[in-house]
């Protein structure tokens, strides 16, 4: 049976390295490249530079915690992404691979008390699970399959505040 699923495993990479090596340079790929170059340049111009290591710790945490949720979700069948940037990482290339993990920093950065950071997070991750991604399917940078935009959203607020949890008892121990 292991041996199935192996063979399995490496017929379907090489599917998707095919389809990959076709979708390379294409107007997707390079939305994909532009939008996430823009969030990394945001994130370096408005970080806070008194904090920036902690920032930077935020940032890398978020970042490992949305590829997860990604992995899931897609791993599940929840969603996929039908364009990578690099098609032999699926979560961590997708359209929200940096730009997810540079809202949650930012907001993060900018909301220290609880009140603030969820009425915050709310408001963004409503306009990220009901406009953003609405559009980012329309477009086919996301394909919803067993998932919906208001699971999106519910998504995105427990991460973003497990990602505030974990700092805040990191910065409490330091």
């Amino acid at each position: 049976m292991f041996e199935q699923v192996e063979e399995r495993r490496a017929q379907l990479m090489q599917i998707e390295m095919e389809y990959w090596l076709q979708d390379v340079f294409s107007a997707h790929w390079w939305f994909l490249l532009l939008i996430n170059l823009f969030f990394l340049i945001l994130l370096i111009i408005l970080i806070d530079k008194q904090r920036v290591f902690l920032m930077t710790i935020t940032f890398l945490i978020s970042f490992t915690l949305i590829g997860i949720v990604n992995e899931i979700g897609n791993y599940f069948g929840f969603w996929s992404y039908p364009h990578q940037f690099l098609g032999f990482l699926q979560s961590f290339n997708a359209v929200d691979f940096l730009t997810v993990p540079v809202i949650l920093t930012l907001i993060y950065q900018t909301f220290s008390k609880w009140k603030y950071f969820l009425f915050a997070s709310i408001i963004i991750f409503a306009m990220i699970g009901f406009i953003v991604i609405p559009i980012l399917v329309y477009f086919n940078f996301y394909n919803l399959i067993n998932w919906n935009n208001f699971y999106s959203f519910l998504t995105l607020l427990i991460t973003g505040c497990l990602i505030k949890l974990i700092i805040d008892f990191l910065k409490s121990r330091a």
